[in-house]
């Protein structure tokens, strides 16, 4: 004690200076209210001063105990009801009220044991415990008998006069405010668990020693010997590792799913959750199945931003849950225990997840449906601005030949047929907003209505390999040798004389297309997102090659760069397996 003593700096006497000071030597609070104990059993509880010192024990048990906090303040109230509980009991105390006391000391300490990793404070606690045991079995238990029955004295005085020894060994541990971690919790079941086990070991060491007229340590150890054996049974059939669960897995099954109802109910949530859609429909249903599968629930209502529901009968007591968005009221035919809310917490946090969701997976499919309007009108403006180019050509041509010239007129009959149908395509779209595969179509006869078109453009066209029987998909080829070549038209608009070339070619018996100018290459930013999303463009809407690679993807074909660099840009349209065959070689 006097190394305990020493060792405890006191500081200037404050309330919030005493609440820091007490929390920094919790431990050393307990060594003292222990020695205090000993000090009173060692007087006699019966006797003034053994009392006093109770009185000063149970002071210093308050500071210490692990359910208030320290520093909280307690009302008048409070402090007369403590009054009234503790002023009967030490003017009355006795053995059996010590005994008792002792009984709850050792099941709260025994509470914390577990909850700590360091070997010293670990020590610490059990000491403590050992201690309050023995005094228990040893002191308190043998005292509150009959005289004739009682344990030798010598027994007794040996227990009052050796057991200081562990509250001296606890107070010299190198232990710390640190090392407990500031967490005042104890297990409260292992707290019950360990009252009950000692209150029957000496229960029934009591009953032993009456009934048989034995003395009281043998039936001390018939009784432990009994107990431990009754432990051992018990250990086995929690978990016996025999192929049976054991009685730990039952109990935890049922604790944690209340039984077969809630497991029930979660396998309807996750059913449900499949074949619902609407978020809505799908909190109304599964609210019902919480009153037809989960016998406590007799209705209740949910709200979840401007919708709301209601299900069941409105009787009985009410809980209100709320989980993000969604806030749900049950009405139960009792009020819910901890663990029922605990649970009815969960289902409303599982109904909360699944309806955010819901409500995420619908906004998807809007966006998706307002993106496909927004391609379909991308595709049609390319589609309008391509035969507005066509008819601005044949205008031209008009303008600058003869009235009743035979080559204007035969133009006119080439090309105004050929307006007509992909005016008419284009429609055909606004009616149905897909990418369609469209018509095959000769590849010489495309392609001689394709030099028509650019005919007077400054635009060269070549051809390479037997490509005159070939089909094409002839939407594919206008769409891509459109968008490819009025791209370099603009490029030669905007930075002068440049060349631009077009080459069609047959690769394995499919044809395939090349365009190539010799202005600037494509800026870094633009060439890794070419062809795979749409880009920022300063004479479009940058969506342009972007549909064209996606009706290139439906046909089999790949819109790719060929070449970037200043001088020579090249973009084609080829079949996939060409472009892989040549990857490969």
């Amino acid at each position: 004690m006097k190394t305990l003593m020493k060792s405890i700096p006191f500081p200037a006497i404050s309330v919030a200076s005493l609440s820091s000071w007490i929390i920094a030597h919790r431990q050393g609070v307990l060594v003292v209210a222990l020695t205090l104990l000993h000090l009173a059993l060692a007087q006699g509880p019966t006797g003034w001063l053994g009392r006093t010192l109770m009185l000063v024990h149970f002071g210093l048990f308050l500071l210490w105990q692990p359910f208030i906090r320290t520093e909280a303040h307690l009302a008048s109230h409070q402090l007369i009801a403590m009054t009234l509980v503790v002023a009967p009991m030490l003017l009355m105390f006795n053995w059996w009220l010590v005994t008792a006391w002792l009984l709850l000391l050792a099941g709260i300490i025994g509470g914390r044991v577990f909850f700590h990793t360091g070997r010293s404070l670990r020590l610490y606690y059990l000491l403590a415990l050992a201690y309050l045991i023995l005094m228990i079995l040893v002191v308190a238990v043998p005292m509150a008998m009959p005289q004739e029955v009682r344990l030798d004295m010598n027994m007794v005085s040996l227990a009052l006069y050796g057991l200081p020894v562990l509250i001296a060994i606890m107070s010299a541990l190198p232990v710390s405010a640190n090392d407990d971690g500031g967490d005042e919790v104890i297990d409260l079941a292992y707290s019950v668990f360990l009252i009950l086990l000692l209150g029957v070991v000496a229960l029934g060491s009591i009953s032993m020693t009456l009934l048989k007229a034995e003395g009281y340590l043998p039936a001390l150890f018939i009784t432990m010997l009994s107990v431990a054996g009754f432990l051992l049974v018990a250990s086995w059939l929690w978990s016996p590792k025999i192929g049976f669960s054991g009685l730990g897995a039952m109990a935890s099954r049922y604790m944690l799913s209340v039984g077969l109802p809630l497991e029930q109910w979660l396998h309807f949530l996750a059913d449900l959750a499949k074949q619902e859609s609407d978020p809505s429909r799908f909190l109304n249903r599964a609210c019902e199945g919480i009153t037809r599968l989960l016998p406590w629930v007799t209705g209740g209502r949910w709200e979840a931003g401007v919708q709301f529901g209601a299900f069941g009968e409105k009787s009985g007591a009410t809980t209100e849950f709320v989980q993000g968005p969604l806030t749900l009221t049950l009405y139960t035919r009792t009020a819910l225990s901890a663990t029922l809310i605990w649970h009815f917490n969960l289902v409303a946090q599982l109904l909360a997840e699944f309806y955010q969701a819901k409500e995420r997976d619908r906004e998807i499919r809007e966006m998706a449906y307002v993106h496909a309007i927004h391609e379909t009108g991308a595709r049609l403006t390319h589609d309008v601005k391509n035969l507005l180019q066509s008819l601005n050509t044949l205008i031209f041509a008009a303008q600058h030949s003869q009235a009743g010239s035979d080559a204007l007129t035969g133009l006119l009959r080439r090309q105004l047929p050929q307006i007509a149908s992909r005016l008419n395509h284009t429609l055909d779209k606004l009616r149905s907003p897909i990418l369609d595969k469209g018509v095959t179509r000769n590849a010489q006869s495309w392609w001689n209505d394709l030099k028509q078109r650019y005919d007077g453009s400054g635009i060269e066209f070549q051809t390479k390999g037997a490509w005159e029987n070939l089909r094409l998909n002839e939407n594919l080829f206008n769409t891509a040798a459109e968008n490819l070549l009025e791209n370099a038209l603009g490029k030669k608009r905007a930075e002068g004389k440049i060349k631009i070339n077009i080459e069609f070619e047959e690769l394995d018996g499919r044809a395939a297309l090349t365009v190539c100018d010799s202005g600037s290459a494509v800026p870094p930013h633009i060439f890794s997102d070419l062809g795979t999303r749409p880009v920022l463009s300063e004479n479009g809407l940058g969506i342009g090659l972007y549909q064209v690679a996606r009706a290139a993807e439906l046909n089999n074909y790949r819109l790719a760069v060929v070449e970037s660099r200043p001088g020579s840009v090249c973009l084609s349209l080829r079949p996939k397996h060409a472009e892989m065959d040549e990857t490969q070689g």
